[in-house]
């Protein structure tokens, strides 16, 4: 019996470049401009077995999510003092005169939080596939490589958080068009 290979739907196929957006959808929703090196959307699922004497192995049903965080992490191309202290929590910055002072606080405050940050990228269709992290903070290590001949591309992340008034609703969401 021959076996015939699976040839992919256009449909199913999701391509790697994209744009990312500060709070999308949403008034004040702002491009992050160029990024290179690509973009990394993670879901990090902790599932904890229930475990019990007796057991040969994991037992259908008494298996339970304890963790789920989402993430987006960019690597930016473009750095300006606005988006400087969206990308990491607790930077601030102050006009004075001919340069702009970015200073950090050892508080993370409300305001350090956006909406959301999202990943915007396209299906070989020609449809929109989006990942939304929710209640987003830029809480990655600043790092700045310099290198010669080189440009400055610090990795950036977002780090989805849950909001208390609704703790069991996961921060992130997944779109894909029809």
């Amino acid at each position: 019996m021959a076996v015939t290979p699976s040839v992919p739907s256009t449909t199913n196929i999701a391509l790697g470049e994209g744009k990312v957006y500060f709070n999308y959808g949403e008034s004040g929703q702002a491009e992050v401009g160029a990024t290179r090196g690509g973009s990394n959307f993670v879901v990090e699922r902790e599932i904890k077995e229930v475990a019990y004497d007796g057991a040969y192995g994991p037992t259908k049903g008494l298996r339970r999510k304890t963790k789920v965080v989402p993430s987006l992490k960019i690597k930016a191309l473009e750095i300006n003092y606005t988006n400087l202290a969206k990308y990491f929590a607790g930077l601030s910055s102050v006009d004075s005169g001919a340069y702009h002072t970015i200073t950090e606080s050892v508080d993370i405050a409300s305001g350090d939080y956006l909406t959301n940050v999202a990943f915007v990228g396209e299906r070989l269709d020609g449809k929109y596939i989006i990942c939304i992290v929710k209640n987003a903070l830029g809480d990655g290590n600043i790092e700045f490589a310099f290198e010669e001949k080189e440009e400055i591309v610090p990795e950036v992340q977002f780090t989805g958080h849950y909001d208390s008034s609704t703790p069991t609703t996961v921060p992130y969401e997944i779109r894909t068009e029809d």
